[in-house]
């Protein structure tokens, strides 16, 4: 009896230490697993900050545009946006691996930014004979060890808005029916977020087109003689019209690849007139019309309608023209904007 009372007794430490070490190794698989969810965490937070430093570059550019009134149309710089997410990206212990910009407005301004970082910091995996190497955090060179690691990677995106309420009264513009001279009060008409999904079109530097300013030069549509002189007549007849204008683009099935076509923003990119704007827009529509002939219009488009003088009545836009545009986006459907085109036929 008594040999098998200590039989007993050492199977009941053999049973609490084996329990000991399972509690262990437990212990150390909670803390691995702990760490690795805190480098995800912190790496995340490194880019959702890159994503924002990211498009902060437009928003600062829009700012200082509206501060000095112009209507902020401003475009994605690869340079000045990949060179503050780096900066971010860093001051969260993390590295931009990728940046890419994409848009709603058929890739035309790139105001939705990407970007991935990897988090700087690493764990090592535990080994075999973990017992005698160390499995601390180290930080991630490219240096260490060839051993296989566990980092934080993560990706975020953000979007720029600019105003949608600013309208012109003459050369003055005003946005929520006051003016903007102050920088820092124009950056805070400018919003700034964090969103789910990139855009629908990625980011053409070619297709950028607009132009900034009260009243665009002529210099900088790139436009052939004639349309240069019916843009200069419609900036005299109606002074501030439009929020920003654009001619040339590289598209040899359109009449801007021709340099016959300026679109005459009346609202934000991808965005709707205010009352004001459509109403103005549309008096300048309709002047166009019964002066065509003599401006060298061969057509134009405006709000999902599309008028030809070889084809349609010379009357009252809208209900003057063809649909044009229906299903599309704002900018597709021209919405915002007026597309006109002047030069020799056929309208392309």
């Amino acid at each position: 009896m008594g040999r098998f009372r200590d039989d007993q007794g050492q199977a009941s430490v053999l049973l609490l230490f084996g329990l000991t070490l399972a509690l262990l190794a437990l212990t150390v698989l909670f803390v691995r697993v702990g760490g690795a969810n805190d480098l995800r965490s912190q790496a995340q937070t490194a880019a959702d900050a890159a994503a924002l430093a990211a498009v902060s570059a437009m928003q600062d550019e829009a700012a200082s545009d509206l501060a000095s009134g112009s209507f902020p149309m401003p475009a994605y710089d690869e340079d000045a946006a990949t060179e503050r997410a780096e900066e971010y990206a860093r001051a969260n212990d993390a590295v931009l691996t990728d940046i890419r910009a994409s848009d709603n407005t058929m890739g035309r301004n790139g105001n939705i930014v990407r970007v991935e970082v990897r988090g700087a910091l690493c764990q090592k995996e535990l080994e075999e004979d973990a017992g005698r190497e160390s499995w601390n955090d180290t930080v991630c060179d490219g240096e260490e060890e060839d051993v296989d690691t566990v980092t934080g990677n993560a990706s975020a995106i953000a979007i720029m808005h600019s105003p949608t309420d600013c309208d012109r009264d003459g050369e003055d513009l005003s946005c929520g029916g006051a003016g903007v001279d102050d920088v820092s009060a124009a950056r805070g008409l400018i919003d700034v977020n964090l969103v789910d999904e990139e855009g629908e079109y990625t980011f053409d530097p070619d297709a950028v087109v607009f132009a900034s300013g009260a009243t665009v030069s002529c210099g900088s549509l790139n436009v052939i003689p004639e349309a240069c002189e019916t843009h200069e007549v419609l900036n005299e007849e109606f002074p501030g019209f439009y929020l920003s204008a654009g001619g040339f683009r590289p598209e040899e099935d359109s009449d801007h690849g021709h340099g016959q076509a300026i679109d005459y923003m009346v609202a934000p990119l991808g965005g709707e007139p205010t009352e004001q704007m459509d109403q103005t827009a549309l008096t300048v529509v309709n002047w166009v019309i019964e002066n065509h002939e003599e401006l060298g219009v061969k057509g134009l488009i405006y709000d999902r309608e599309i008028w030809n003088p070889a084809r349609d009545p010379h009357g009252t836009f809208p209900g003057t023209g063809r649909p044009h545009g229906i299903g599309e986006d704002n900018t597709q459907g021209h919405v915002d904007h007026i597309h006109l085109a002047i030069g020799p036929p056929p309208m392309r």
